[in-house]
């Protein structure tokens, strides 16, 4: 059912063909586009323009922001914008340093860049870049090595130095030679180098001290025996040692028990440069003789005496001596020519037995009982000999080989027998009961001279015996074995 108020489209039917709306409508749609297109290319305009400016503020700051983070072998020590600066920083420090230490200073590290952008405020100046790389820096000088057969022994600052040293190492022995026409060579031993070399500066020596180092741095092992007497203390005397060393170079040795033949370790000073000097020296020198013996029948084994007197002979001598920093290492005789010839000692010993009455030169005991009072102080008296008590009749025996110079009574002694035995010794035998020998009687040690008796002024029996050297009375017991 229609409704009256619904129009229905297909019914209706407007005259748009030529009407005067349909050509107010395309009037309206071609203005529109118009302005439309305007718009939109304006539009483009601005964003380009926009684009444009922001493009050249990044290319300004992109440029105005360029740095170089500066390294110093692989330490950062700051960010530049010039690397020349920092080359020219660098070039400041090793010239502060070669002005500082008046040598060639060879710089361990050099500087590298790495790009990057930064603002100014991280930008460091010259100075701290400075401070930054010194606080980083390790460096080498050029120094030179004194160089003995492979071994750096030491450095100096120049090659003077060095040629210095080894000057002043060899002038002694060269002054010798200018003075001495006898020495016709003087040399160093060893190999020895001047080479140049880049070294720590604390490495660097002082050419005095290096120079006092060379001549007694190096150490040489002697050894030395032990003889009679000897200790530790005479023999740190011997080789101007302390006695400390002595102890530290031979632990295995108690300081007080040294034996004789005992093997002493002597660390000594052994100059690092040896100096050799060679010498042809003429020279006299005497000959030792020889001496001969002859035997003779007619005289006792105790006796000889010279035939003929020796006397030294003499020799002239050429000879090549090799010494090393003024110590003889080597001798060589070139020529040899006889002055004088020696005169061999003839000596005539004798083969004849002693008689048994002579004097061997050790006393026995005379005979047998017991000290009953010693060679010393008695009574406030001077006991001049040794009291032997012993029974009445007991033997009384020569203490040594020689001959009868008294027999009788004497005094305090009462019956006494005295005995010369030829040798500076003289024997006494007191408070005899019987003598057995007559006054110039040779008697052989051991013989019986008499019996122990109690004659005299004596206390008891007993043998009072004394023994004379060169006319002083000694103490018995100090002879008598």
């Amino acid at each position: 059912m229609d409704d009256s108020n619904h129009i229905s489209l297909k019914k209706l039917v407007l005259p748009l063909k030529d009407s005067k709306v349909l050509k107010k409508l395309g009037s309206f749609n071609k203005g529109t586009i118009h302005k439309f297109n305007s718009k939109k290319i304006l539009l483009g305009l601005m964003i380009a323009v926009i684009l444009g400016l922001l493009f050249a503020t990044y290319k300004i700051n992109e440029i105005r922001t360029r740095a170089h983070v500066v390294y110093y072998g692989d330490k950062e020590v700051g960010i530049v914008r010039d690397k020349e600066e920092a080359e020219r920083v660098l070039e400041t420090i090793k010239e502060e340093l070669t002005s500082t230490y008046n040598i060639d200073v060879v710089l361990c590290s050099d500087i590298s860049f790495e790009d990057t952008h930064a603002k100014d405020d991280l930008i460091v100046s010259a100075d701290q870049l400075k401070a930054n790389i010194k606080s980083k820096m390790t460096f080498l000088v050029t120094g030179y090595a004194l160089i003995v057969d492979g071994n750096e022994i030491g450095y100096v600052r120049t090659k003077e130095d060095g040629e210095e040293i080894i000057a002043k190492i060899m002038e002694p022995y060269l002054d010798m030679a200018a003075e001495n026409d006898d020495i016709k060579e003087v040399k160093i031993v060893e190999d020895v180098k001047i080479e140049k070399r880049d070294i720590p500066l604390n490495k660097l020596n002082n050419k005095d001290e290096l120079l006092q180092y060379i001549q007694t741095g190096g150490e040489e092992i002697k050894v030395h025996i032990v003889e009679v007497g000897e200790s530790l203390w005479t023999i740190s005397k011997m080789y101007d040692m302390s006695v400390d060393d002595l102890i530290a170079a031979n632990p295995d040795k108690e300081p007080e028990k040294l034996q004789i033949g005992d093997e002493i370790k002597l660390v000594v000073s052994k100059p690092l440069i040896t100096v050799e000097t060679v010498e042809e020296v003429r020279y006299t020198e005497k000959t030792r003789y020889e001496v001969n013996v002859e035997y003779s029948d007619k005289m006792y084994k105790t006796e000889q005496k010279v035939k003929v007197k020796g006397s030294e002979g003499e020799n002239e001598y050429l000879a090549k001596i090799v010494k090393h920093n003024g110590v003889v290492v080597e001798k060589e005789i070139l020529e040899e020519k006889v002055i004088k010839e020696p005169v061999h000692e003839l000596v005539v010993k004798g083969t004849k037995e002693l008689p048994k009455t002579t004097a061997t030169g050790a006393f026995l005991m005379p005979t047998r009982g017991v000290i009953s009072s010693r060679y010393g102080m008695r009574n406030g008296r001077m006991h001049k000999g040794l009291d032997i008590a012993a029974s009445v009749g007991t033997d009384i025996k020569a203490a040594d080989g020689g001959k009868v110079t008294y027999v009788g009574r004497r005094g305090a002694y009462g019956n006494l027998v005295e005995i010369d035995h030829g040798n500076g010794y003289k024997t006494r035998y007191a408070h005899c009961s019987k003598i057995l020998v007559k006054k110039g009687d040779k008697v052989y040690k051991g013989q019986v001279i008499a019996k122990v008796g109690n004659t005299g002024r004596s206390t008891g029996p007993h043998l009072h015996f004394e023994i004379i050297k060169n006319g002083r009375n000694v103490n018995p017991l100090s002879y008598v074995k």
